[in-house]
């Protein structure tokens, strides 16, 4: 693949950089180029091409503030969205994340895919959820708090590894649709003739 792929890296505590870089590094001789923008407020959608890569990371179930900014500057972009969240992203709350994140992206462009890791959960938040009061919905139990250490080991090589994995094959698809010309000799992705 030729072309130069537009990514964008929103990262509060540093997850989601380091999953984005790990992943990109063992792309990059693969997949073609990218274009790796980090936590920028953007003006205008100029540079932005067709293929955009998301990084991001959870906020109240859904994207952080900057990568829905981001958005903001996206029209009709092909989007391959992979984000860093505390908790489980194989749990039904990983799943709900997934489908707010692609309901989200898909309002004005086309969600290619969503892929969830898990990252390192900040010991303040921790401890400061152990001293709520029992009742509160966002008090830790033992199995919260053991989620929580078990979250500082992320994002992992294992980790990187499923996301390079995830992207590499919508990557691939993406470039297959866009090259694939159809009997009218317009590629596919325009004219949905063909499957």
């Amino acid at each position: 693949m030729s072309d130069n792929i537009y990514v964008y890296l929103s990262s509060l505590t540093g997850n989601t950089e380091k999953l984005a870089k790990g992943v990109l590094e063992k792309l990059s001789t693969k997949n073609g180029s990218f274009s790796l923008h980090d936590n920028e407020f953007l003006i205008s959608s100029d540079g932005i091409g067709e293929l955009v890569i998301l990084f991001f990371w959870c906020r109240r179930g859904n994207l952080d503030y900057n990568s829905q900014m981001f958005l903001e500057h996206c029209k009709n972009k092909k989007i391959i969205a992979v984000g860093t969240m505390g908790g489980y992203p194989q749990s039904e709350y990983g799943n709900k994340v997934k489908k707010a994140v692609f309901q989200t992206i898909s309002e004005n462009n086309i969600c290619m895919g969503v892929f969830m890791s898990q990252g390192k959960i900040d010991i303040q938040r921790t401890e400061y959820r152990k001293k709520l009061p029992p009742e509160h919905p966002h008090f830790l139990d033992e199995k919260g708090i053991r989620r929580h250490e078990e979250s500082r080991n992320h994002p992992d090589e294992a980790d990187i590894e499923c996301a390079r994995s995830f992207l590499e094959k919508r990557i691939t698809e993406y470039t297959a649709v866009s090259e694939a010309v159809c009997m009218d000799g317009e590629p596919c992705i325009q004219c949905g003739m063909c499957n």
